[in-house]
């Protein structure tokens, strides 16, 4: 099952992000598409679809048409680009006359592989803004292999950085009979919204070693029977939700109050008037989430 923000139809033949000449090229292309970002956000038709520009309206408009970022070849051949219009906001509401939606809400609307597109876009735009100057020396970064590569401008340091991808494990944990399963809220989460626990993974962990830290951290539990489930990029900023169930023993819960406002097991009955009820004291998580697809996957026991 491809999951929102995943699922992408946009391919990179070999080596041609390393040619900036055949890069240039396709840019120019009378078939080549460019999709506007204000602050890493997609510009969109009235319908809440992505909205592609050509190239003559980027040469036109943009202040750094030089940099776009090269997102693919579409299925029908036609190069894909994105390009973050920086301050021009008012140069582009002529070309762009819905404006620029939030990527939560394309994603809620959408909900096909188009959002692939929207989560690549919105990660590179991104990590390039925030990435100016050379972690290591200072000095500035050049933008290279179409977005994805730079490479600092000092020939004394050459460093070279690439983007980030952050590994998270999100873990269904259910009793050993299978009839509850263990969900909880963290500080940093909306209220009311239950979820599967979650955490980032640390050097030198594998995904299981990470699952048994962060249970045993949390709830003070320890798994065992762990299945892979499915992954969903989430590019908020850049992760990758590696999504988990796991089995435990015992079902005494130890709660670390520094890491979770509330932890609890639930039954099915429980987590179906939950999704009948979404305006009770406990609700699921957005339906663009590997989180709330795990829950019902977990309600239907698939």
């Amino acid at each position: 099952m491809a999951l929102p923000f995943s699922g992408t139809l946009l391919f990179c033949p070999n080596g041609l992000r390393e040619d900036e000449t055949k890069l240039h090229k396709l840019k120019i292309r009378e078939d080549a598409l460019f999709l506007a970002c204000s602050k890493f956000n997609p510009a969109t038709t009235e319908s809440g679809d992505l909205f592609w520009v050509p190239w003559r309206v980027v040469h036109s408009v943009a202040a750094d048409s030089d940099r776009p970022i090269f997102l693919g070849l579409a299925p029908d051949g036609s190069p894909r680009f994105a390009i973050d219009i920086g301050d021009s906001l008012e140069a582009w509401s002529n070309f762009t006359p819905n404006g620029f939606q939030n990527i939560r809400s394309i994603a809620a609307h959408l909900a096909d592989n188009r959002t692939a597109i929207v989560a690549q876009a919105h990660s590179i735009l991104k990590w390039i803004a925030h990435h100016h100057f050379c972690s290591r020396c200072g000095s500035n970064n050049a933008v290279c292999l179409g977005g994805y590569r730079l490479d600092c401008t000092n020939p004394a340091c050459g460093a070279l950085t690439f983007p980030r991808i952050d590994p998270v494990v999100i873990i269904m944990v259910t009793s050993r009979d299978n009839e509850k399963c263990l969900l909880g809220r963290s500080h940093d989460y909306p209220d009311k919204i239950i979820s599967p626990l979650a955490g980032f993974m640390e050097p030198g962990e594998s995904i299981e070693d990470t699952i048994n830290r962060e249970i045993r951290e949390e709830v003070g539990l320890t798994c065992t029977d762990i299945r892979f489930w499915g992954n969903q990029p989430w590019p908020f900023p850049s992760n990758l939700m590696l999504g988990c169930f796991a089995t435990v023993e015992k079902d005494q819960l130890t709660i670390n109050e520094d890491e979770l406002v509330f932890a609890d097991w639930f039954t099915r009955k429980q987590l179906e008037e939950i999704f009948r009820n979404p305006s009770g004291d406990r609700i699921f998580p957005q339906s663009i989430s590997i989180a709330h697809h795990m829950m019902k996957a977990w309600l239907k026991d698939v």
